[in-house]
């Protein structure tokens, strides 16, 4: 249904651009593609160089995981890799695809699959060298079976990080080296309106539809903009005009012009469209505007167009096509491509117009001026990203407590995707007003506001871990140390048994606080969180061997191994050490309990520093 619009586009200060992110280009390797892996396979579909967040090349490997199994499974806990170049491990690089969340491009190997499905994931690593073969080997984490895929990066085509996003196709535009073409190069979504209607369109005045639009330009700057609104398909389209590019503009992105083509049954010819995205008050945005006359039907159109995958949010609503919120952001917020038709997808039964329009909430939000100092600022930023494992626990009063002051409120939204209110705030260097923190929250039951996103502006993230990390932890372990001393603690005990051995058993005793930690039985861990099953939180894990030296099967995998002081647990000794796995940083005590029984005691994401309740658990620990 058609609806009539009476608002043109707003101004509001942009606050933030989002990037969108999917699979990369192929290059065919000399190896097989397809490595099977126990009871899952990948399969390597391509790869690709981007920039990571520190602006180092990194190479992006795509692959398709299937799980073959009989119970559902992620990537993350199924496949361990290694990714070596002359002979030297590569680290892993952050390649960030959406910086409200703050995901990255390996998002998808935490997603949990359902026997016999496929999930496309990438992984992501820093480049040493721009020509050297790349080795990639991929082990189960759980057995021995493994594979390799070689990868020339020489070969490898540069994906640019760019605000205008994804492609027609779904992916990265990439570069050809002309920044005129590569700007106005791809798929564009937006809206446009008619005014000014006589003759048999007069009933029509107003009325606006979304609209998609592909431009295609050559390198002799000739080429054409095809759109299609909801009336219209990209094969039927609405319009289909020959254009010229030329740099001469009143911006950097040059004007286009028509030189040919139509407009619904009309002719379009030389100069009728002059489109030059420097006359507006908004990046990557293309006004289209002229005038349709046939006979007495005569009527002015206006067309608005910004990349595919761009999020509107530097934008006021009341300038959002109609279906923004219900049909484009689910498709960009799951990497689609743009459709041959608007409102295909996301499901065959889903019909945007039987949704509300958005609204925003009716809750006044609170707030302060959020200014701290440059230090607060950068150590904030340490605590949510590194320190706190609970930061999508935590409520908008636990992030004021934190630092000190209220933040900075910048607006409050309800959105319709998501189905829920969200209020946004900074917390502002008062050296410098660029330097801040900006952080999303959701409210996640009435009148409760929990982090949702968060992210820096001006100044380096990884700077500030490598200038802050071990003050915020040390600030850190007092505050717990307080919190511990006075918290309420109750009896634990839980059986854990030896894989596969169920009569083989060790029963663990200990003390632990009345809330705020759970256990999981599916990952025998105590969990430093009311929810179990949260992503991302501290635990103690608990494994049973028959013999300590079981312990060391993966111990080749172990990054940055250090031994560390035995520790008396239960009256056993157990042998300490440290190490980084599968991407966390791990403590772990194990010992010979007796001639058939060993313990692991593994501490994921957590310090252990006397005073602290991990260290309190660990001291109340008994064995039978």
């Amino acid at each position: 249904m058609k609806q009539t619009k009476t608002k043109l586009l707003c101004l509001l200060l942009a606050v933030l651009m989002l990037f969108s992110l999917t699979a990369c280009g192929k290059e065919k390797t000399a190896d097989s593609n397809l490595i099977k892996l126990g009871d899952y396979e990948l399969l390597y579909k391509g790869a690709c160089i981007m920039e990571d967040s520190d602006g180092n090349d990194a190479i992006v490997l795509t692959l398709d995981f299937t799980n073959n199994g009989k119970e559902n499974a992620s990537y993350l806990w199924s496949v361990n890799e290694t990714v070596m170049q002359n002979g030297t491990e590569l680290e892993v690089a952050t390649v960030v695809a959406d910086y409200e969340s703050y995901e990255t491009v390996i998002n998808s190997q935490f997603t949990d699959i359902a026997p016999g499905t496929t999930l496309e994931v990438q992984t992501a690593y820093v480049l040493r060298d721009p020509t050297a073969a790349v080795e990639a080997t991929f082990e189960q984490i759980f057995g021995k079976k493994s594979g390799k895929i070689t990868v020339d990066p020489s070969t490898l085509s540069r994906v640019e990080t760019t605000e205008t996003g994804m492609t027609d196709d779904g992916g990265l535009t990439a570069t050809t080296g002309d920044a005129l073409l590569d700007w106005w190069n791809g798929a564009w979504y937006g809206w446009w309106k008619m005014t000014g209607c006589s003759g048999s369109y007069e009933s029509m005045e107003g009325q606006w539809w979304d609209v998609c639009g592909e431009i295609a330009i050559g390198a002799d700057y000739t080429g054409t903009i095809t759109l299609w609104d909801e009336d219209y398909t990209r094969a039927d389209p609405m319009a289909l005009a020959s254009v010229s590019l030329n740099e001469a503009g009143t911006g950097e992105h040059g004007t286009v012009m028509s030189e040919g083509g139509w407009f619904t049954d009309t002719a379009l010819a030389h100069a009728d469209w002059i489109v030059d995205p420097g006359l507006l008050d908004y990046d990557d945005l293309i006004w289209i505007d002229g005038d349709y006359e046939n006979g007495d039907d005569t009527f002015h159109y206006d067309i608005y167009l910004r990349p595919w995958g761009l999020y509107w949010e530097d934008m006021d609503e009341s300038g959002y096509p109609y279906r923004y919120t219900n049909w484009y952001l689910p498709l960009i917020d799951a990497g689609m491509p743009m459709p041959d038709a608007i409102g295909e997808e996301p499901s065959n039964d889903f019909n945007p117009h039987d949704s509300a329009p958005l609204t925003q909430t009716d809750a006044a939000a609170s707030g302060g001026d959020g200014i701290v100092t440059e230090e607060q600022v950068q150590k904030g930023y340490v605590w949510m990203n590194e320190v706190n494992n609970n930061i999508f626990d935590a409520t908008y009063e636990d992030i004021v407590a934190y630092f000190g002051v209220e933040g900075q409120f910048v607006k409050e939204e309800y959105s319709d995707h998501m189905k829920a209110n969200y209020r946004y705030y900074k917390w502002i260097s008062a050296d410098d007003d660029s330097h801040f923190i900006y952080v999303n929250f959701k409210e996640e039951s009435p009148g409760i506001y929990e982090v949702s996103g968060y992210n820096t502006s001006g100044f380096s993230g990884e700077e500030a871990i490598a200038k802050y990390l071990d003050t915020v932890k040390a600030e850190a372990a007092e505050a717990n140390k307080a919190a511990s001393a006075n918290a309420e603690m109750k009896d634990f005990s839980v059986e854990i048994a030896q894989f596969a051995k169920d009569d083989v058993k060790v029963k663990i005793m200990t003390k632990i606080p009345v809330s705020g930690w759970s256990f999981d039985d599916g990952k025998r861990s105590l969990v430093e969180n009311d929810d179990p099953t949260v992503f991302g939180a501290g635990a103690i894990q608990f494994e049973v061997r028959a013999k300590v030296e079981d312990f060391d099967y993966y111990k080749d995998s172990f990054e940055n191994y250090q031994d560390i002081e035995d520790r008396v647990i239960g009256g056993i000794t157990f042998h300490g050490r440290t190490y980084k796995y599968i991407g966390y940083d791990w403590i772990q005590y194990i010992a010979q309990i007796d001639d058939t029984r060993a313990l692991s005691i593994g501490l994921r994401n957590l310090d252990c520093v006397p005073g602290t309740m991990p260290d309190i658990i660990l001291s109340n620990m008994s064995f039978r």
